[in-house]
Parts: structure tokens; C-alpha cells; sequence
């Protein structure tokens, strides 16, 4: 007998038990011997689950149900366990319950996957276990069972199943218990894509109607998310004026918070009409909770006002939409921090929504935003400025955004990454003279505080990662001025990071560089650069050795291939002979990365040295030849390019 266990694999059952008991179980606790010959996995594991005494065991147990049972449909004709689903339903152990809840969408999935909805009243079976659990007195199990009622509702499709589904969420709604009520509303909400918009509006909108005015807040706050989610199956139809009704209503709701869950959710009532309809009942609400008398609810309206903007669309965001955003910007007091980086986060979506035409509008904001005090709030900017870029066009991106990235680079280090990581795609949309005017912040930037200590390395890893991207939109002279010195300098950069980013970019740095002659790897900076590379082949210090085998590794497909067997091979294949193993085992791995292809695979020394390696005495060499021999033999075995094994 086996039973899939941890990580796919499969387990006989006392290696399951012993591995729960080992890695569980304190040593002097012991699983009660239980009768396992003759019996299936879905029965061995319902076993497990009812009469294992050790806790974390039957967890282990209880956690695999779903799995297991859903394998035992597929195969088999065994029955489905609901009795043994309606037991762990009430067991003491609230994880257990928990658990339970977690798994019934996987079971639900597994029912209409074997075709065994015809078994007798499985559907009612499972919604009643739905709704035990709803009914929970744990709050992970009712949230659970929450996210998972609608699935198995899916299951129901006879009219009486729908009877029952409709008569317990009612049930759920008018309960006497608030908590109860709050869990029917929701569930409400979800059940409406299920049950189809003729339900919701005959059946599901009335009962959203009656909740809207319960007297308890949470459930009104839990209504207005339900009726968002209604309102997306009423779609098209009339009766979404209903839902639309209800949610005005909660707009003015007495309580805060309740108009607060609104001004949250109203860009989610786009789904429930089309634009020109949405546009006209979203502004004017939108203007009675941006002008709440609750400083929470007007920050909550304006935080979501990017959102909005975007969803109405250019010609349906009025002027007082734009002063609104604005007025993000300008805040002051406790909350202007988060206004602020709600303003920062939505600029580009709204600069895009807006278009260049109304650039002038936001521009000011943005310049605001650009010299914040929070530094989130610039960081935010940062990390979109090549965005922005991207939206305004070069022109406007030379005038407007160029200055805030000057200024950005020089803050500090949390704001000036957020340009670093974009920039290559930031100066590929300024004009081209202009990227040329500021070439000398790589400099800068690449530049530790000292030989000997790390200092801002992120900064620079950042930036040398963009070395590539940046040599493709830079005339050859540039590069050979800047980029190539620069690569040059971080290959001894004192940060590993560093160093190993600047080894994956230069190839492409020389490769842009050059004008695809085989002269130009010979002379110039293009021959300089080489002629620095291959001194690391011989240099005394073993991590040079072991650089330059990994560059020449990373010069594959990066470089013409003539020019890397030509000018860096041999030098490559000396190291065969390194007294550093470690310097052996790159020289291995760079060659199986080489050997991908035809044309340094057919090499005799390349072979040669292949073999040499194969048999290297030390077994971290040796290693790295097999797996790419059994890669190999895979890859023409069976057409497919196996991934080695680390």
C-alpha cells in the first residue's frame, strides 16, 4: 500500500508514519497501531483522519483529503466520504474545521471532474457542510468556508438545489446573530455570478436591499462590497438601477465607516454599466464623499480617485476631477502623506488617461510631488519617471522630467535606485543629445567610496545592469568614451554583485559597440577592452582566473561567435590545467553552457578539454561534466533540453 505524501513522492505508510512521527512528534509520543492491509488511499487516509491519536499526524492526514479523495474519484469508483466531510465539519479541533473549509473547492473541482454529481443529493450534502462551517464560532473557519460556498454552489443545478442554496443564504441574512448576518451578505455577493442575473434581481438584490438597512454597521459596511459584486452580473440589464439604489443610499449612511467601504468601492460599479452611465452617477457621488464631513471618508474617496480617472476615461474626467487629484498633492496635516503617495502611484495612470493635451492640468502636481518631504512619495516617482517619459514624448520628457531626474539622482540612495533600475528606458525617450549631457552620472554612480569597501553597491549593481540597454541607444563613440571604461572598472568593482551583473552585461556592451568587423575587436577601446579581459586569464590571483572563464561563459550568444573562438578560447581552455579547482569547476560549467552550441561543441580542443575535466580529480569538477553529459544525452534522446540538475 502507498500514499502520496509530502512533495509529490510516494511514501509506503510506515516511511509516512515514521516521517510525521520524526520531523512531528516529540520522541516519546507514539501513533496508535492502526489496520492499513486491503485498504485503498482515500480509505487509509479516512482512516487517519477519524482515529489517529497524535495531532500533527492526523493535521498531515486532514490537509491531504482533498488531494487524495480528488485522485480517488478520478481513478476509481470509490464513494464520495461526505459522511466523513460532515464529522471533521464538527470536530473540536478548530484547525481541523479549518481545513476542511480550505479543501472544499478542491472537492467540488474533483466532483465535476469524475462526473459524480449523479450520486444522491451530494450537492445538498456539501452545501450543508458549506453552511456548518459559515456557521462556525472560529473566525479562519468562517472565513474559509466564506470563499469557498460559492464554488460548491456551482455544483447546484436542479431547481430544488437552487431552492435550498437561495432559502439558507435568506436563512444567513435575517439570523439573529450579526456575525451570521455579515457572513449571509457576503456570501450574497458572491453567489450572484452562480445564480445569474434573472436570480440576483428577483431574489438577491431585494435581500441586499433589506440588509443595506440592518442595524448593525459591519453588516451594511459588507453589503456594499456585496452589491459592487452583484451589480457585475446585472451587467447590461435594468435592474441594476436597484444596486445602484442601494449603494447610493450606504453613500449616506449615518456611520463613517459604512460611507467610507463606499468611497472604496465605487470604482468597482464600472463593471455594472457601461461608461457614459457610470460616468454621471460616479462624479456626483464621488463629490458628496470627497466633501464627507469624516476626514476619513475624503481621504479614502480622494486615495481611490487615480483609479477613477483612469476608469472614466479622457473625455468623461471633468475639470474638477483634475483640481481634485491636484489637491493630493498640495495636502498638508496628518494624512498628506498618504495622499501624497496615493497622488505619486496613480500619476502615471492618469497622466496616460489625460494624455499630453492635458499635461499642463497635472504638471504642477507633479512637481510637487517631486519635492516632497517623504521620501516614499519621491521614490514612487522615481521608480515610474521612464513611464512618464514614455507618455509625455520626448519633447515634454526633455522639458519637465529631465530636471526631476537630475535632481533624483543626487537623493538619496532609496530614490535614486527607483531611477537607476529604469534608466536606459528613461534615456531612450529623451532626445538623443540630451542623453549624451548626462552620460557623466554613470561615473558617479559606479564610483565606491573607496577601493577597499562596498559602500552603496546596490546602487551600482542596479546601474551596471542597465550597461547593456544603454550601449544599444548610444552611438559607438559614446560607448567607447563611457560605457565600455565603465564595464571595464566594475569588473574589479569590491562587491561581488557587482561584479558578477557587469560579467552578464559586457559582452552585449562590446557586441553594441562595435561595427560587427573583426577588426574592431583589435584596435580601438573595443581591442583596449579585450586586451584587459584576456590579462585575467593569467593574472596570480585565482578569482581573476575564475572571472575570465565566467566571462568568456557569458560571451555565448552575447559576442560573435568567430571572435570568441578566435581572440579568448585559448586562453579559456589553459585553465584546464589551474591548480584552483574552483577555477576548474567554472572553466566545467562555462563550457557546458558553450557546448549548447554546435559550433563549440564540434571543437576538438573544446572536447579535449571536456574530457580532461570529466576525469579532474576533484569531484566538484568532475560533477558538473556528468550532468552535462546526462543533459546532453537527454536533450538527443528526446528532443527536449533538459535543465541540469544544481
Amino acid at each position: 500500500m502507498s500514499y502520496e505524501g509530502v512533495g509529490g513522492g510516494c511514501m509506503d505508510e510506515p516511511e509516512l508514519l515514521q516521517f510525521a512521527t520524526e520531523r512531528y512528534v516529540e520522541a516519546e509520543a507514539s501513533a496508535v497501531d492502526l489496520e492499513t492491509d486491503g485498504l485503498t488511499d482515500l480509505q487509509l487516509c479516512a482512516q487517519y483522519c477519524r482515529e489517529c491519536t497524535v495531532s500533527v499526524q492526523r493535521m498531515f492526514h486532514v490537509r491531504s483529503l482533498g488531494r487524495v479523495c480528488a485522485d480517488a474519484l478520478r481513478v476509481g469508483a470509490e464513494p464520495f466520504p461526505l459522511d466523513l466531510l460532515e464529522d471533521l465539519a464538527q470536530d473540536d479541533d478548530s484547525e481541523v474545521r479549518q481545513s476542511v473549509a480550505e479543501q472544499l473547492g478542491v472537492l467540488t473541482n474533483a466532483i465535476k471532474i469524475s462526473r459524480r454529481k449523479q450520486e444522491d443529493d451530494l450537492a445538498l450534502g456539501l452545501l450543508n457542510v458549506a453552511f456548518l462551517l459559515v456557521e462556525d464560532d472560529s473566525d479562519g473557519v468562517v472565513a474559509a468556508a466564506e470563499d469557498a460556498t460559492a464554488t460548491v454552489a456551482t455544483l447546484c443545478t436542479t431547481g430544488e438545489e437552487r431552492a435550498f442554496l437561495i432559502s439558507r443564504v435568506e436563512e444567513l441574512c435575517r439570523c439573529e446573530e450579526e456575525e451570521i448576518r455579515i457572513s449571509g451578505s457576503k456570501i450574497a455577493g458572491e453567489l450572484a455570478e452562480v445564480l445569474g442575473a434573472e436570480t440576483t434581481a428577483s431574489t438577491l438584490a431585494p435581500l441586499l436591499t433589506e440588509l443595506s438597512k440592518d442595524g448593525a454597521l459591519q453588516v451594511r459596511e459588507a453589503t456594499v462590497r456585496a452589491t459592487v459584486r452583484a451589480g457585475e452580473t446585472l451587467r447590461g440589464t435594468d435592474a441594476v438601477i436597484q444596486l445602484f439604489d442601494i449603494f447610493s443610499s450606504l453613500a449616506n449612511d449615518p456611520v463613517w465607516s459604512v460611507r467610507k467601504a463606499c468611497a472604496d468601492s465605487l470604482v468597482g460599479l464600472s463593471k455594472s454599466v457601461g461608461q457614459d452611465a457610470f460616468a454621471a452617477f460616479a462624479q456626483e457621488l464621488f463629490e458628496t464623499l470627497a466633501n464627507d464631513v469624516s476626514l476619513q471618508v475624503r481621504t479614502g474617496m480622494l486615495e481611490n480617485l487615480g483609479p477613477l480617472i483612469a476608469e472614466l476615461g479622457r473625455e468623461r474626467t471633468s475639470e474638477s476631477l483634475v483640481d481634485h487629484f491636484v489637491s493630493m498633492a498640495e495636502s498638508t496635516g496628518g494624512s498628506a502623506s498618504g495622499l501624497q503617495l496615493s497622488c505619486a502611484f496613480a500619476m502615471p495612470g492618469v497622466a496616460l488617461t489625460l494624455g499630453r493635451e492635458r499635461w499642463a492640468e497635472i504638471r504642477g502636481a507633479y512637481d510637487m510631488l517631486a519635492h516632497s518631504v517623504h521620501w516614499k512619495v519621491r521614490r514612487s516617482l522615481a521608480c515610474s519617471l521612464h513611464e512618464m517619459a514614455r507618455i509625455l514624448g520626448s519633447e515634454l520628457a526633455d522639458a519637465d522630467l529631465v530636471p526631476v531626474f537630475q535632481e533624483m539622482l543626487g537623493d538619496t540612495d532609496e530614490v535614486s535606485i527607483g531611477v537607476v533600475n529604469n534608466l536606459a528606458a528613461f534615456m531612450r525617450e529623451i532626445p538623443p543629445t540630451v542623453r549624451l549631457d548626462h552620460l557623466h552620472v554613470l561615473a558617479r554612480i559606479a564610483t565606491p567610496k573607496s577601493d577597499v569597501t562596498i559602500g552603496n553597491w546596490r546602487l551600482r549593481a542596479a546601474m551596471t545592469e542597465q550597461l547593456g540597454d544603454l550601449s544599444k541607444i548610444l552611438p559607438a563613440s559614446a560607448n567607447e568614451e563611457m560605457t565600455i571604461p565603465l564595464a571595464l572598472r566594475l569588473l574589479k568593482d569590491p562587491a561581488s554583485a557587482v561584479r558578477e551583473a557587469c560579467i552578464a552585461v559586457i559582452g552585449s556592451v562590446l557586441q553594441n559597440s562595435s561595427d560587427g568587423s573583426s577588426s574592431a575587436w583589435r584596435s580601438g577601446q573595443i581591442g583596449r577592452a579585450m586586451s584587459a579581459i584576456k590579462l585575467m586569464a593569467t593574472n596570480q590571483h585565482w578569482a581573476d582566473r575564475q572571472a575570465y572563464v565566467r566571462i568568456c561563459g557569458a560571451f555565448a550568444g552575447s559576442i560573435n561567435d568567430n571572435v570568441l573562438i578566435e581572440e579568448l578560447l585559448p586562453l579559456m581552455l589553459m585553465t584546464v590545467d589551474d591548480n584552483v579547482p574552483n577555477v576548474r569547476s567554472e572553466l566545467a560549467k562555462s563550457l557546458a553552457n558553450l557546448r549548447t552550441k554546435d559550433i563549440f561543441a564540434e571543437l576538438p580542443d573544446v572536447s579535449a578539454a571536456a574530457e580532461a575535466l570529466r576525469n579532474d580529480p576533484d569531484p566538484d569538477v568532475s560533477r558538473h561534466c556528468v550532468i552535462t553529459d546526462r543533459s546532453k544525452h537527454l536533450e538527443f534522446s528526446t528532443g527536449l533540453r533538459a535543465t541540469p540538475v544544481k
